[in-house]
């Protein structure tokens, strides 16, 4: 695909670690598009944005690679799955923990790195082609990075955890995420990210083999977009199919709509959208629960308390039933989502669903308008 996804831009930090520029809502990247001239409402630039990103999901920063184990031990023992810690919180306990790491691995260089800056960036192309196909960019963009950063640590430091930090972006014309690459790896390796414009030059050349993972990727995503059936037997087998495809969002006015017209069409609209929407919150609260089994397993083992071995055979038996269940609920909401896509585009078409919509949406705000105006006359 052209200009699908690409390695935009390295640079190297020195002098002190600063994460707020992997917050897009943070002060200072506000700042930053004030003074270049850039529109502040987040999202704005990019096509049906509101459609499969939530307002919750701006400003976030992850941790990964080694960091995202050690954010997650509290200072009384216990364990807290980074997800569930607010996004103030992970900054600060990442930025502590970089710290304490680069501290035991001291550099004699006058201006040691601090950080390696990365930004992976989609084209405005392969982003309306995945929001064409019901398939959210964020969630796109964001394993593709997860998948190189895994490969690099690989390929360039076998046995062996990088820690990095990142961000999904949406403030350009441009879909972007933002990494900071620790220079140290969990074993205090140096990470190196070199290119050369030279064939026999020493350095590695990183960020040149970054670059043709992207292009693998690309070509990857290509062969799937190309048609309806690569989409389907791609995106159903995946393990984060829940969160790959995305449904239309229905406002309270089109829901209204939907009520007031009562054929059956918008009947079973309504009801899949409402099985969505329930499905949606028993995979959250699964996975909640699969969370705290993580958490207190890791404390157990970080005490060095061994169970029983009974008690063992039978916490790994109930895992698996869980972890299936969990499997089968997404595969389920996988199947509902794109049926509910197909009739939401057919209902759209044929009834002028928007048009409705917008026209209830019309008449109840001048109904209110003519209500305070016979208020303001009594």
């Amino acid at each position: 695909m052209k200009n699908g996804q690409i390695f935009a831009h390295k640079s190297t930090a020195r002098g002190r670690l600063d994460l707020e520029y992997l917050d897009e809502t943070s002060g200072r990247k506000l700042g930053l598009r004030e003074r270049a001239d850039l529109d502040q409402q987040i999202g704005k630039r990019l096509k049906h944005f509101t459609e499969y990103a939530s307002k919750e999901s701006l400003g976030q920063v992850h941790a990964g690679g080694f960091l995202h184990d050690h954010i997650r031990v509290n200072p009384d023992g216990t364990s807290t799955a980074p997800a569930r810690l607010s996004n103030a919180e992970r900054k600060r306990r990442i930025t502590d923990s970089w710290q304490v790491h680069l501290a035991r691995f001291p550099s004699n260089a006058k201006r040691p790195v601090i950080a390696h800056r990365l930004i992976f960036s989609m084209s405005t192309e392969q982003h309306d082609a995945l929001v064409s196909a019901g398939i959210n960019p964020d969630q796109v963009l964001h394993s593709t990075m997860k998948k190189v950063m895994r490969k690099f640590a690989e390929k360039f430091h076998p046995g062996d955890s990088i820690g990095y930090a990142y961000g999904l972006h949406h403030d350009t014309a441009h879909l972007h995420a933002h990494v900071a690459l620790c220079p140290r790896t969990a074993k205090g390796k140096y990470v190196g990210c070199s290119t050369s414009r030279f064939s026999r030059a020493r350095h590695k050349r990183q960020m040149d083999v970054i670059k043709t993972w992207f292009e693998k990727e690309n070509q990857r995503w290509e062969r799937i977009l190309s048609s309806p059936q690569g989409i389907e037997q791609a995106v159903s087998q995946r393990i984060d199919s829940d969160k790959l495809v995305f449904s239309p969002q229905l406002n309270r006015f089109q829901l209204e709509a939907l009520r007031q017209t009562q054929t059956a069409e918008a009947i079973r609209l309504q009801q899949s959208y409402q099985s969505i929407r329930n499905l949606e919150a028993a995979i959250a609260a699964k996975r909640r629960f699969l969370a705290v089994q993580r958490d207190a397993n890791f404390v157990s083992r970080l005490a060095g308390r061994r169970k029983p071995k009974f008690v063992r055979t039978v916490e790994k038996l109930a895992a698996v039933v869980d972890r299936r269940s969990l499997r089968e609920m997404q595969s389920l909401l996988f199947k509902i989502t794109r049926g509910y896509r197909a009739a939401h585009k057919r209902y759209s078409q044929t009834y002028g669903f928007n048009a409705y919509a917008n026209r209830s949406t019309i008449a109840h705000s001048h109904r209110q308008q003519g209500h305070k105006l016979g208020v303001h006359h009594l």
